[in-house]
């Protein structure tokens, strides 16, 4: 090999600047001259460790060749590590020999050649060169390494690296501070040992870094680095492009995120009931409209869609909201009992009679009765309660005295009480007395913008109970919920995420985690592309888990930055964060 010049694996670069540490002057004057001839630039001459230190602290040589034997009490050796770790300058040392326990030693100062005396010409040119060439390149990779923390240490998320061994490489400022470590303190250690996280999350996080990345979910835990201060933390784990069994955590501070979830949670909440769609909102005006006034309320529409929810907030809003609230459901009482459960009766009444029992009008005077399924009610029994709702006085069975009562009644049903009327079931005085005021709460299927709140919502709940860390649903579980049409309404949604919530193994819920009818059903629509409104509610998920970030949403739905936007402006969504 021939090396042209000194420059030659650096073409276009300046003269090198160099320091020669050697304690025989003739040596040190014949390396200068073949240095000069190479093109080369002297700055200094040292004989010693502290001189040849100080000369590279004030001057910093782009090579210091250093000599391993010098005068006095400190080697070539320890003065380049010394030169090497404080100023990470280039060496090369010079030898007359150089014996295996001298190389071995020589290796702490990380030097970028060798070169034996007597000095070959042609050998002196090559080390140099290729000492100076890998300097340079070293000196790129620590500017793109420092640039790439600059950038990552910029960063809103923290960034975590881990090898394959599972030892931590890299801790951006964020990181540290969502978990109370010091960056360069975590560096070489086990990542468990940097998460401040219960035995269950860091198993969970176990998991997803041994996963395949279409196996993976987010993983969401909790942090308190600082007494009085806690993070609410989601984990993405993505593996690392420069080393296959290398693993990158994205650490996102959802802090902000659940309680700005918890305050809409409270806006799209009425009472106990949870919606902010069209048709929920209709019925919370209604319920305000009803509550004040002093007339019977009938609430109808399918089971499940929580008609007693609507009677406990009529009467909640009422000036009867001191006083009890009882329910009753008529459906499959008998006539004796259902008189006897509403008015009560006397002692000896009948033959189980062996007391008085003072029934529920009694028990809820002053206060609200709700009669849920009254079109269940035997025909004998709905006249006696005609009786009731027009004189205000309760007659117990086997009593001839009647006792006055205030009562209001909010009765419900998922019949059509108007063709019981016609069938001859229904008395049609007592529909037009309970029907003085209407609510009809719609079905699920007729309002499935509110499928993620309420869905969350119960969510919340299950993760409370069952004390597991559940975040939320992925995206695939969130549009099969909107797609399933239920039939039995709020109520089997709500078993629904009971059951998801048990079978869960991650934080966010997973298609095979829903109940097995719900992926019957929807089996051949999830196939199907996205209507309008459920594109628009799987972006405003994936805003809502991103923090509001488009970036964030992009990658959660695993789509481009442009892909994104152009959906953002189809659905007629702001592009612009709020």
């Amino acid at each position: 090999m021939i090396v042209k010049s000194a420059n030659h694996l650096n073409p276009g670069a300046s003269p090198a600047r160099i320091l020669v540490v050697e304690d025989e002057n003739l040596i040190t004057v014949d390396l200068a001259a073949r240095l000069q001839r190479l093109g080369h630039k002297v700055i200094g001459a040292a004989r010693s460790a502290d001189q040849a230190y100080k000369i590279a602290a004030e001057h910093r040589p782009d090579l210091v060749l250093m000599d391993i034997s010098l005068e006095g009490d400190e080697d070539g050796i320890s003065v380049a590590t010394r030169i090497r770790h404080d100023l990470d300058l280039a060496v090369v040392f010079i030898s007359a020999y150089a014996d295996n326990d001298t190389l071995e030693r020589s290796h702490a100062a990380a030097p970028l050649g060798y070169i034996t005396k007597p000095f070959d010409q042609s050998e002196l040119e090559i080390t140099i060169a290729i000492a100076l060439h890998r300097s340079h390149l070293d000196r790129l990779l620590r500017r793109d390494r420092d640039d790439l923390r600059a950038v990552l240490d910029g960063q809103r998320h923290g960034t975590i690296v881990i090898d394959a061994l599972g030892r931590v490489t890299f801790v951006s400022r964020a990181a540290g501070r969502l978990l109370g470590t010091a960056a360069d303190q975590a560096i070489g250690c086990s990542w468990q040992t940097i998460f401040p996280s219960s035995p269950r999350e860091i198993e969970q996080l176990a998991q997803a870094l041994r996963q395949a990345p279409e196996e993976r979910a987010n993983i969401l835990l909790r942090s308190q680095p600082e007494p009085g201060e806690t993070y609410q933390i989601e984990i993405e784990v993505t593996d690392d492009t420069r080393d296959e069994n290398g693993r990158m955590l994205f650490l996102y501070d959802v802090s902000r995120m659940a309680s700005l979830e918890r305050l809409l949670d409270e806006r799209a909440r009425f009472g106990d009931i949870i919606g902010n769609s069209d048709p929920i909102t209709k019925v919370f005006a209604l319920v305000r409209d009803f509550a004040p006034i002093e007339v019977p309320v009938l609430v109808d529409g399918e089971t499940g869609v929580g008609k007693e929810l609507v009677a406990c907030a009529i009467h909640a809003r009422s000036k009867r909201a001191g006083r009890p609230f009882l329910a009753v459901n008529c459906a499959g009482l008998s006539e004796e009992l259902a008189a006897s459960q509403l008015f009560g009766h006397a002692r000896g009444a009948f033959t189980s009679a062996v007391s008085d029992h003072e029934g529920l009008f009694k028990a809820a005077d002053g206060g609200t009765l709700f009669l849920d399924e009254i079109g269940e009610l035997p025909p004998r029994v709905q006249a006696s309660l005609l009786r009731v709702l027009e004189e205000g006085i309760v007659h117990a069975v086997g009593k001839t005295r009647g006792e006055p009562v205030d009562v209001r009644i909010i009765a419900a049903t998922n019949r059509d009480l108007a063709r019981e009327v016609e069938a001859g079931r229904f008395r049609a005085d007592l529909l037009y007395r309970v029907r003085a005021a209407r609510i009809t709460v719609p079905p699920l299927r007729e309002r499935k913008e509110d499928i993620m709140l309420l869905a969350r919502s119960f969510l919340d709940q299950q993760s409370a109970q069952l004390a597991k860390p559940l975040r939320g649903f992925s995206n695939d579980a969130l549009r099969l919920l909107h797609l399933y049409d239920w039939p039995g309404n709020v109520r089997e949604l709500r078993n629904s995420v009971s059951v998801a919530a048990a079978r869960a193994r991650a934080s966010m819920i997973q298609p095979e985690d829903l109940p097995p009818e719900i992926l019957e059903k929807t089996a051949a629509e999830a196939s199907l592309p996205h209507s309008p409104l459920e594109a628009r509610l799987e972006i405003l998920e994936a805003l809502s888990r991103a923090g509001g970030s488009r970036t964030g949403a992009a990658r959660l739905l695993r789509i481009s930055r442009a892909t994104f936007y152009r959906r953002l402006t189809a659905l007629g969504l702001p592009t612009q964060a709020e």
